[in-house]
């Protein structure tokens, strides 16, 4: 048996009350190694009240993660401007919320094998960085651009003589 492998998954419903168990120590573990703070901590950093942060999240201008109640936003965002994490955070609106924090908590080759805070503090353009995200987004949708969801009518071509 490999390291931290669950013994016996018994049903279905046994396997899935482990891996919700999973997730939840997870979560608790990005609060405690300080990898996600309170908005609370991003409202003051940014100076803005509490209730514009929500409106901002609602929007998608900003992600978020519900843990036990309480919103929890990605540490990398306190070393941020408001406007560059709006732009980055757009890019990744469609994606479920675990999906947009891991965006935000991995090093990414595309950036040097950084992460987002570090490769932006490194110099890092902000125009590449949401090229990057809108990449992750597309490859986790599906979606083939950053606009799919517009339609837009093709070029007509004129009729060759």
């Amino acid at each position: 048996m490999l390291p931290g492998e669950i013994k016996d998954q018994g049903s279905a419903r046994g396997g899935l009350v482990a891996a919700q168990a999973r997730g939840a120590a997870a979560r608790a573990r990005w609060i405690d190694e300080g990898l996600v703070v309170p908005g609370p901590q991003l409202a003051q950093a940014w100076g803005i009240p509490q209730q514009t942060l929500a409106t901002a999240t609602a929007s998608g201008e900003v992600i978020s993660i519900a843990i036990d109640g309480s919103e929890y936003f990605p540490k990398a965002l306190l070393s941020l401007d408001r406007l560059t994490a709006g732009e980055i955070c757009r890019a990744l609106r469609q994606l479920q919320d675990t999906e947009k924090l891991m965006f935000w908590l991995r090093d990414h080759g595309a950036l040097g094998g950084r992460s987002v805070a570090a490769a932006l503090g490194a110099g890092t353009p902000t125009a590449k960085v949401t090229a990057l995200a809108e990449a992750w987004a597309r490859e986790r949708t599906g979606a083939e651009g950053p606009d799919v969801d517009v339609m837009v009518e093709p070029p007509k071509r004129r009729p060759s003589l």
